[in-house]
C-alpha cells in the first residue's frame, strides 16, 4: 500500500477492497510467504478475546486504552476549576482502563501544582487522588502523594486532603512508601499526632 504505482487505485483497493483494476500489477508486487518482507511490513498484533468478554466491549476498551487523550489533558491547566474537575473525571476514565498517556498527562498536572491553600484547591485534588487511586502500585503516584505532603501544609483548611493522602499512602506496599516517607518527616516539621499517624503508615 505505501507502493506510489498503487496511489490511483487506493479509493477503491481501501474502500471496497477491490484490486480488479490492478490485479495484474497486485499479482506482481504482492508479497507472498515464500519472499523476504519488505523493511516495511509490520507483523499484525494478535489480540486473543477471552471467552466470557463481549467482543464489542472488548474493542472499545482496547480503543479507548490507547486513545489519544490530550484534548482532555490540555483542559487540566483551564483556569476555570468548574472546566478542571470536569476534566479530571473525564481523565479518570481513561487512567482506570490503563491508557498510558491519560495516567502519565494526570501525574505531570498534579506534579505542577501549587500548595493548596483554599478549599477548593483541597477539593481539585482530592479529585485528582480519587483518580490515581487504581494506580497505587506505581512509583510515580507514591511520589506524587508525598510531593503533595511536601508542598502543602496541614492545617484545618487541608485536613481532608492530608486524611485522604495517608489513607491512600497506607495502602500503598509498605517497601515503596517507607523511604520516601521517611524523608519527609526530615523535611516537614509536624505535630506529635501526625508525625506519629505518618510513622505508623511506615511500621515504626
Amino acid at each position: 500500500m505505501n507502493d506510489e504505482a498503487f496511489e490511483l487505485f487506493l479509493d477503491e483497493i481501501i474502500g471496497n477492497d477491490d484490486f480488479s483494476k490492478c490485479h495484474d500489477m497486485y499479482r506482481k508486487k504482492r508479497f507472498d510467504g515464500g519472499k523476504e518482507a519488505c523493511s516495511q511490513y509490520e507483523e499484525p498484533e494478535i489480540i486473543e478475546i477471552p471467552d466470557d468478554e463481549d467482543v464489542n466491549t472488548y474493542i472499545l476498551f482496547e480503543k479507548m486504552k490507547h486513545q489519544n487523550v490530550d484534548e482532555i489533558i490540555k483542559y487540566l491547566y483551564n483556569s476555570n476549576n468548574e472546566i478542571v474537575n470536569k476534566a479530571i473525571s473525564s481523565i479518570s476514565t481513561y487512567v482506570r482502563i490503563g491508557n498510558k498517556d491519560a495516567y502519565e498527562g494526570l501525574i505531570n498536572y498534579y506534579m505542577s501544582l501549587d500548595s493548596a491553600v483554599s478549599l477548593e484547591d483541597v477539593y481539585i485534588r482530592m479529585n485528582i487522588v480519587d483518580s490515581l487511586s487504581t494506580k497505587e502500585s506505581e512509583q510515580n503516584t507514591i511520589e506524587a502523594y508525598v510531593n503533595e505532603l511536601v508542598r502543602t501544609p496541614s492545617n484545618n483548611t487541608t485536613r481532608q486532603l492530608y486524611s485522604l493522602i495517608l489513607k491512600r499512602l497506607g495502602k500503598c506496599p509498605e517497601e515503596m512508601i517507607r523511604e520516601p516517607l521517611l524523608q519527609l518527616l526530615e523535611k516537614r516539621q509536624y505535630s506529635y499526632k501526625m508525625k506519629k499517624r505518618i510513622m505508623e503508615i511506615v511500621g515504626i
